[in-house]
């Protein structure tokens, strides 16, 4: 199939969910969920909206106690990112289908309209279904139409991304593990630590651009010199470093502290 056709497909039978009574509505969600599974686009689509997603927080999010009904009846907020609302209700659709959710128990405690079943599933319809199909149009037109990136295309890159990341996360990790076997590797291992951090700090910060720019120099330049373990190297980037603490003390008070009660035995011990 052509994307197009695919689009056209995934319309067709959500517009049948759409319009379907309550009674029919497991069958017309797995219709829903297949016209998905034969398209590589959509799959696409979807997998690059679930990376990273964390379904448990979404749904404490997005599925939350009502504010005006009693018991434990709640309510569903519609997700403001197009990347949230996809993947949240995808993955509703498929626990529905799975029976991982109790359909009739969900359109009453998050849907619930006066204890009509057929209310409720129209308020799903309305609520989560339009809002899906809409934004799967909007995101399949846009790619036909060359607007937006081949989804396909993004979900390799954003692959090869998370291996690369991997791969770095793991040489990052068997060179701290050999950094902590060496004579004072710990502390060394600390002021790494708190480096990262004040980076982080730095980065949300009020500081120009500018100093931002210099701060991130400074910093990096005192992690090469710890990665090197030469004594030289490192003592001068401390002192970079500490004057640049000392300008910004509302900031990096605390580090400069810290980073100093180690940096002796570390000097000491390369």
């Amino acid at each position: 199939m052509t994307r197009s056709e695919e689009l056209k497909l995934f319309l067709d039978v959500t517009d049948e969910l759409i319009a379907s009574k309550y009674i029919l509505a497991d069958v017309k969600i797995v219709n829903v969920l297949k016209s998905i599974s034969v398209s590589e686009s959509l799959i696409a689509v979807f997998k690059n909206c679930l990376t990273d997603f964390d379904y448990n927080g979404a749904k404490k999010r997005y599925l939350v106690k009502s504010e005006y009904l009693a018991g434990d009846k709640g309510e569903f907020i519609l997700p403001s990112s197009t990347k949230d609302l996809l993947a949240l209700i995808f993955t509703i659709l498929v626990d529905i289908d799975a029976k991982r959710i109790d359909f009739a128990e969900f359109l009453n405690k998050y849907f619930y309209e006066d204890g009509s079943y057929t209310a409720s599933f129209s308020a799903f319809i309305n609520g989560m279904i339009k809002p899906f199909k809409n934004s799967v149009k909007l995101i399949m037109e846009s790619v036909i139409e060359g607007k937006l990136q081949d989804p396909i295309d993004a979900f390799i890159k954003e692959e090869a991304r998370r291996a690369q990341l991997l791969a770095k996360e793991k040489e990052q990790a068997e060179k701290e593990a050999e950094l902590l076997k060496k004579e004072n590797g710990a502390n060394i291992k600390k002021i790494i630590d708190i480096l990262k951090q004040d980076k982080t700090v730095i980065a949300s910060s009020k500081l120009q651009a500018s100093q931002i720019d210099d701060a991130n120099l400074i910093i990096d330049l005192f992690l090469s010199a710890l990665d090197s373990l030469e004594q030289e190297a490192i003592k001068y980037a401390y002192i970079s470093y500490k004057y640049f603490a000392l300008a910004n003390k509302k900031l990096l008070k605390k580090s400069l502290k810290n980073i100093t009660l180690y940096i002796k035995d570390t000097l000491n011990a390369v």
